[in-house]
């Protein structure tokens, strides 16, 4: 069955050597990521799809809530034992077929998921263009970026609320460096005069 859904990638950053040097830790940290994040998703209404080692995939039926929720979890996720997290959100039609899920958006997501840093939430610009007038939802342009079997340029944003982390324009590197940005003849920034 075809949906409009909001789809959520998150992913524990250093997760892979922090098991090979300190596994009870690492296992730790990874429960402590799981329990904060079935206590969000259960409050903003969202659902996992699939769960893996050191990351998720959760769909929402709302774009605000997906966003309400991945602020709540980094939040959380600063107090000690402190873990650092990245998420991507997207909103897309899907199929989601017995807690499998396809389609082009789930494949931004992962793109846009990957491009994040540490500790921060990015956005596609359809996720905000719904949430751009909620006052508690803070965002920074990041810029156009293109991604490896995408064809546009995609406009990305970093959500700014405090506690999150945040690069300034242009620094994005994440755990994809290949994502660019593309030559632009009218500037990034002078684009964002009007948002």
């Amino acid at each position: 069955m075809r949906q409009l859904v909001a789809i959520v990638f998150a992913d524990m950053v250093g997760y892979t050597a922090l098991m090979q040097e300190n596994e009870q830790l690492a296992r730790q940290k990874r429960g402590r990521v799981k329990e904060i994040f079935e206590e969000s998703l259960q409050k903003f209404q969202g659902k996992i799809l699939q769960q893996y080692g050191d990351g998720s995939l959760s769909i929402f039926y709302s774009a605000i809530d997906a966003v309400h929720c991945a602020i709540n979890v980094q939040q959380r996720l600063q107090t000690e034992p402190k873990v650092e997290l990245r998420i991507g959100i997207h909103t897309g039609d899907v199929t989601v077929d017995n807690d499998e899920i396809y389609g082009d958006g789930v494949n931004l997501a992962s793109r846009i998921e990957s491009l994040a840093v540490p500790g921060s939430v990015f956005i596609s610009e359809k996720v905000f263009d719904e949430v751009r007038n909620q006052e508690d939802i803070q965002v920074q342009p990041m810029g156009y970026f293109e991604f490896k079997n995408v064809r546009q340029p995609v406009r990305v944003f970093a959500v700014s609320n405090k506690g999150l982390n945040c690069t300034p324009e242009g620094n994005a590197a994440g755990k994809n460096p290949s994502a660019r940005k593309p030559p632009c003849r009218i500037t990034v920034c002078q684009y964002e005069r009007g948002y």
